[in-house]
């Protein structure tokens, strides 16, 4: 860490990114790699060139000059560190992107207006000046200050669900308007509703007990979802908005129908210290998944995307699990 006059640890002191108690060194350089790789990519965009607006190109390029330069600088982070800098591009600009961190508009993009938001002495930040950074988890900005709380308007800010998933659940049941239908044959897919999830979160065979469910039908990337219950030997459905389910934006609906039968694996975590260590045991809707992936970093930062397993600041994640929580997640120590 006292290599080039202890630079990462002037990262370290500065941003609040402190060593896990069972972390090794490296491991935390690797995470201060990460991070500084997210700042230079958020200061690229007040770049001021006359040749090309700032682009998404741009931003990549000063990720992968960035990794390239931390990897030459620190040999020994190379077992690491991702050994194609594009992964890492990736993975920052579309986390970037989809937080609302930056917009993206015809052929530029731009840093969102400046956002701030309190939430248990987290103060989350977006769209705030270079040198107003004073903390960093992952790749997400904020500042402890205690403040007034507010849910909804955390939730707001990255366009979370404000209803909890039973909520959730019971309104996609009102809304259903029920019709028989046999047609679905090929190329039809069933929610999987009970563990073991790592063998997949669909099944060819329907659930027939007469519970609400979820399927699925058509070619893939064009599929249509559908509310189904079996009423004796006949197979009920009751479409669902395109809007609702594209984008696999369909597992907020999932984990809400998981959640009211009781099989929604709960998001499993250790505290480290300085940091915690979370384990996703069915991955969150994809703009909470964004959410957390922001502050969050990847458990092995040589592989994208990491979704499953992340680590993040004790303090921010203290936070976090408060949001996930109030919407219905289960998060369980251990």
């Amino acid at each position: 860490m006292n290599k080039y006059n202890g630079l990462l640890l002037t990262v370290s002191h500065k941003y609040c990114i402190h060593k896990g108690t069972q972390e090794t060194e490296d491991d935390w350089k690797t995470r201060l790699v990460y991070s500084i790789c997210g700042m230079m990519a958020y200061a690229s965009l007040w770049d001021d060139s006359e040749e090309e607006p700032i682009s998404i190109v741009h931003l990549k390029r000063k990720v992968s000059s960035m990794l390239a330069s931390y990897k030459s600088m620190y040999p020994e982070l190379s077992g690491s560190l991702p050994n194609v800098s594009e992964k890492l591009e990736d993975e920052i600009a579309d986390l970037f992107l989809s937080a609302g961190v930056v917009y993206h508009r015809p052929n530029r993009i731009a840093p969102s207006m400046k956002h701030e938001e309190p939430f248990c002495d987290i103060l989350f930040q977006r769209g705030i000046a270079l040198d107003s950074i004073s903390c960093v988890s992952g790749i997400g900005f904020y500042s402890k200050q205690v403040r007034e709380t507010n849910s909804d308007r955390i939730k707001a800010m990255f366009g979370l669900e404000q209803d909890n998933l039973q909520a959730l659940w019971c309104e996609a049941l009102s809304a259903a308007s029920w019709k028989a239908d046999l047609s679905f044959e090929h190329n039809t897919e069933y929610l999987r509703l009970k563990p073991p999830f790592s063998q997949g979160y669909w099944v060819d065979k329907p659930d027939m007990t007469g519970a609400v469910s979820i399927l699925r039908t058509g070619m893939k990337g064009s599929q249509l979802y559908y509310l189904y219950r079996y009423s004796g030997n006949t197979i009920e459905v009751s479409s669902l908005p395109q809007w609702q389910v594209e984008s696999y934006n369909y597992r907020l609906l999932a984990c809400a129908c998981l959640s009211a039968y009781g099989t929604l694996p709960p998001i499993e975590y250790s505290e480290g210290g300085a940091i915690v260590h979370i384990r996703m045991n069915y991955l969150l809707p994809p703009r909470e998944l964004a959410f957390l992936k922001l502050y969050s970093w990847p458990e092995k930062c040589i592989s994208f995307p990491c979704n499953f397993r992340r680590k993040l600041s004790t303090e921010v994640f203290k936070a976090i699990k408060n949001v996930l929580s109030d919407e219905g997640y289960e998060l369980k120590e251990g």
